[in-house]
């Protein structure tokens, strides 16, 4: 792992060579599965592909800039930015470091390109996940609590990778090191992925149009939302595939009647969230 540098400390070329301390994961396996330290090519290749399928789905529906992530591939950027890099071995049953792509695949995301990066905002939310199967009683509502908010494809690429861990019969433990997230671990169980696979298996997702009505009281060119306030309800956050300023100034303080495309998850429990695309905003005159 290389250093964080310094800034003017270093010369340009210094920095150019060197760079800035890059986000790795630190993949532990123990069990039946390993060996003498070692595992067979097949079962590593599972959980490897079932991991990198994962990481990218969740961050594909984090990433506020594309309103819709359950249908059409994955943007090539979104792919090549959260792709992850076998870099080395390490001492224990089985461990491997998986890096973060190259800074130049990182720079393909200027929209998005913050201190916390879509890698570590989908990294924190696959170790939430994790952390939150193993809390007890209230596990399926916390599974459900972090996953549903993402879709129907990145739930169902979560029950795949969790399914892989379940089916193992290893010991994993996820450790994942960023400049900006600092270091965080988390072990699942059998029994815990057992049960996010199970509680996310059964999650039913749902799309109908509908409508909005109510006063636009902001919005986030960043994240490319709009804020609705809407009666006896509060403030509604909206996605939007257009551009958000232009929006503001044409309805902010206005009421508008929305059209909107509503996008619904159930959990066998009975949760339901609810997500938001703007379909077509038009004044109320009526109001």
């Amino acid at each position: 792992m290389r250093n964080a540098l310094v800034h003017g400390q270093q010369s340009g070329t210094d920095r150019g060579r060197q760079g800035p301390a890059r986000r790795s994961l630190r993949l532990a396996l123990d069990g039946p599965p390993v060996r003498d330290h070692r595992i067979e090519a097949s079962v590593l290749g599972g959980w490897l592909t079932a991991l990198q399928t994962a990481v990218t789905s969740v961050a594909h529906a984090l990433d506020d800039q594309r309103p819709t992530h359950d249908s059409g591939p994955v943007p090539r950027e979104i792919q090549h930015a959260t792709k992850l890099y076998s870099s080395a071995v390490f001492p224990s049953s089985y461990g491997m470091v998986l890096e973060e792509a190259p800074p130049e695949a990182q720079q393909e995301l200027p929209d998005v390109a913050t201190v916390e990066s879509l890698l570590d905002r989908a990294m924190s939310t696959l170790l939430d996940l994790t952390d939150r199967a193993e809390s007890g009683d209230g596990a399926e509502e916390a599974v459900l609590a972090a996953a549903l908010p993402l879709g129907r494809r990145a739930a169902g690429h979560l029950a795949q990778l969790t399914g892989v861990v379940a089916d193992a019969d290893a010991g994993v433990r996820f450790t994942w090191q960023s400049p900006h997230a600092g270091l965080r671990s988390s072990s699942p169980s059998s029994s815990g992925a057992q049960r996010c696979r199970e509680t996310l298996g059964a999650a039913d997702f749902a799309h109908h149009s509908g409508i909005l009505t109510g006063t636009v009281v902001g919005g986030s060119k960043v994240r490319r939302t709009v804020e609705i306030e809407v009666p006896r309800r509060g403030v509604v956050t909206v996605r939007a595939d257009r551009e958000v300023t232009a929006l503001l100034s044409a309805y902010a303080n206005h009421t508008v009647r929305a059209k909107v495309l509503v996008t619904t998850a159930r959990s066998p429990l009975g949760r339901e969230h609810h997500s938001y695309l703007l379909l077509d905003p038009e004044l109320d005159d009526a109001r």
